[in-house]
């Protein structure tokens, strides 16, 4: 019997220990599955940063969670803001030093931005919140400023003797965010290429993994003379373009410097070249005959109506004085495309207090354009930037002295503004007989090196 006892607690202390020892493992088990999970945590944490990396658009993120997002269908800007408790003075704030740079309050879905918060910092505390404006643009907003500034406020007060409503103002005080611009660099890698047709030059480039935009780009060289969607098999098209990209990953369709159309009984070319004569750029064929107009008849992309001619005696809308408009009025809806009638370079890309937002152009020695009262400039528009015609400057708004949505065309004539619709504009010019030997000469050249065997 006593032996059976001390049988029975042997084995009563072993079952103990087992259990034990199975419950331990588990602890053990748990433990590194929420070290895991802790761990798995963190890394998606920061799913837009390189782990290897430190640094996000330059700012310090060794100690920061990085979170990408975008706004939804029903998201705006001012919703975001009140959603990271940024106060409506910091908006304002925001929305003012951005707007030359970026329309955040016709801003869409899918706008991509990043939220940096501490990372340890259990309240998450915002640090940065940045903008993905293009594929290389950036706008950076540091909320890390704890400085006061002031804002004047006008607030009804009411005196407690008189009980009478008085307009004061009040001082309020908030934090300021620091707002900065960030571009990624931009590499330009010429390209070439060529092909005999077999079904359709968009068949062919997107066999080649070549960018479609390239059709568009293609027409606007040859102007006029042909259009690349005529195509057929056995035609053969050869072409030498800039193409842009960041750190090796395309980025766009830069400019065509030269293109060559071969068909049964025809050749067309068209190469940029520069004319010292007028100094401005002009795509010219083999004999030297610009492909282009000279100047577009409206600065809309599509069309527009002219609500106000040139007129030397015009009763102003605003002033209500007789004064001279001597520019063209061309009304259409807020945000519509404007280009540039002719092709130039940027000499003015900014805000005046009766242009509003504006640009203007000079195209050659003689001619130079002006564009008002855009809600905003486009991007890359800076002085100094060179343009080609028909392509997008900025879009149609009513800043400035406006009563509502056009953009006034402004032409010079030898430094005096004159009015375009009178001026005999769309000739096709041709470079200059004492200039053309030496385009056939730079012709040559080009053509040498069109001449590569084209792809089947």
């Amino acid at each position: 019997m006593k032996k059976a006892v001390r049988h029975f607690l042997c084995l009563f202390i072993l079952c103990l220990f087992i259990f034990s020892c199975s419950n331990q493992q588990k602890k053990v088990d748990s433990h590194s599955s929420v070290d895991s999970l802790k761990i798995d945590s963190t890394k998606l944490a920061k799913p837009c940063v390189d782990s290897v990396s430190t640094t996000f658009l330059d700012i310090e993120i060794d100690s920061l969670y990085v979170r990408e997002k975008e706004f939804g269908r029903r998201d705006n800007i001012q919703k975001l803001f009140t959603s990271l408790k940024l106060d409506k003075n910091q908006f304002a704030q925001f929305i003012n030093e951005t707007k030359d740079a970026f329309d955040f309050k016709t801003a869409t879905a899918k706008l991509k931005y990043f939220i940096l918060t501490k990372e340890t910092d259990s309240t998450s505390q915002l640090q940065y919140l940045v903008f993905k404006t293009s594929n290389y643009e950036y706008i950076i907003a540091n909320c890390t400023d704890t400085s006061f500034v002031p804002v004047e406020q006008t607030e009804e007060i009411v005196s407690k003797k008189s009980k009478k409503k008085k307009k004061a103002k009040k001082p309020i005080l908030y934090h300021p965010l620091q707002i900065s611009f960030f571009e990624k660099n931009i590499d330009t890698t010429e390209i070439q290429f060529a092909a005999i047709i077999q079904k359709s030059l968009s068949k062919s480039l997107k066999e080649n993994n070549l960018d479609q935009k390239l059709i568009e780009q293609l027409n606007k060289a040859l102007g006029n003379k042909f259009s690349v969607n005529n195509l057929r098999k056995n035609d053969t098209i050869q072409f030498i373009y800039d193409q842009t990209s960041i750190n090796g990953q395309f980025l766009d369709v830069g400019h065509v410097k030269a293109v060559c159309i071969k068909q049964k009984k025809k050749t067309f070319y068209a190469l940029d070249y520069f004319l010292e004569d007028d100094s401005s750029y002009q795509y010219v064929d083999d004999k030297g005959k610009y492909l282009k107009t000279a100047f577009l008849k409206s600065p809309l992309q599509k069309g527009g109506s002219i609500v106000s001619r040139f007129n030397l005696h015009r009763f102003h809308p605003v002033l209500l004085v007789e004064k001279a408009h001597l520019g063209t009025d061309f009304a259409a809806p807020t945000g519509a495309p404007i280009i540039a009638t002719a092709s130039g370079i940027i000499l003015n890309a900014e805000f005046k207090q009766y242009n509003g937002n504006y640009v203007k152009i000079r195209h050659d020695r003689m001619y130079e354009t002006q564009y008002l009262h855009m809600t905003r400039v486009a991007k890359g528009i800076q002085p100094g930037r060179r343009v080609q015609q028909g392509q997008v400057i900025g879009y149609v708004g009513q800043t400035g002295l406006a009563t509502g949505p056009h953009v006034c065309y402004r032409f010079w004539k030898n430094g005096e503004q004159v009015d375009p619709l009178r001026e005999k504009l769309n000739v096709v010019k041709q470079i200059p007989k004492e200039n053309l030997a030496n385009y056939l000469v730079y012709f040559d050249t080009i053509k040498k090196r069109l001449d590569i065997k084209p792809l089947k």
